[in-house]
């Protein structure tokens, strides 16, 4: 015979089952794309960006700038 579980029970349970595992999640997978791998040894340490992801960014930063510059400066 099967149980009846409540879908409240479910979300309850996948949030805990996820709240154990600090290593997954949407969060960390952002942070880890964005960031150099963390040190086993030392959590504590800073994580210094990635050269892809500042390289990204002062490029969107410039092209943002240059928009505004051209379109909005008098």
């Amino acid at each position: 015979m099967s149980v009846s579980v409540s879908s409240r029970e479910i979300h309850t349970w996948i949030e805990e089952s996820l709240g154990q595992r600090p290593d997954i999640g949407l969060r960390k997978a952002i942070v880890n794309m964005f960031f150099d791998p963390s040190n086993p040894f030392d959590p504590r340490v800073r994580r210094k960006p990635k050269a892809g992801f500042l390289v990204g960014a002062i490029l969107f930063v410039l092209s943002v700038g240059c928009f505004f510059y051209f379109n909005f400066a008098r």
